[in-house]
């Protein structure tokens, strides 16, 4: 059973509480988006590795044989279906966006049940989305 206690700041959940501030939160999912947003990058950067034409590893040169293997092989692991950068960073994807969605539901539960928490985590999420737009500018 999850009980409140006092103003949101401690929930206690059997014989234990746990300490949960609206700011940790919305930093939580601020932190969520931003990984999955390097995750993309390494992932389009993957892709564009893996459809280089020339590598410059001599792969064109008919007798160095292990360059054009080389090549082929960095290719694979940029793109193939099993353990391949591409592969590893949908992995990381979605296990980065099943933690963010845990959080918001255990956020939504908590704005239910204790309105004053509630109020605390929409001010810092309001701040936390007006600092990075300034960011981004």
């Amino acid at each position: 059973m999850v009980r409140p206690g006092g103003v949101g700041e401690a929930w206690h959940i059997g014989s234990s509480a746990v300490a949960v501030r609206p700011a940790e939160f919305a930093r939580i999912d601020d932190a969520c988006e931003e990984f999955l947003r390097a995750i993309a990058q390494i992932r389009a950067l993957a892709v564009e590795v893996g459809d280089q034409v020339h590598w410059g590893l001599g792969e064109g040169e008919t007798r160095l044989i292990s360059a054009a293997t080389l090549v082929a092989r960095l290719r694979g692991v940029a793109a193939a279906k099993e353990n391949s950068i591409t592969a590893v960073m949908e992995g990381h994807s979605r296990i980065v966006g099943d933690i963010r969605q845990s959080l918001r539901n255990v956020r939504d539960l908590m704005m239910v049940a204790d309105e004053e928490w509630a109020d605390r985590l929409r001010s810092v999420e309001t701040s936390v989305g007006q600092h990075i737009s300034v960011e981004s500018v």
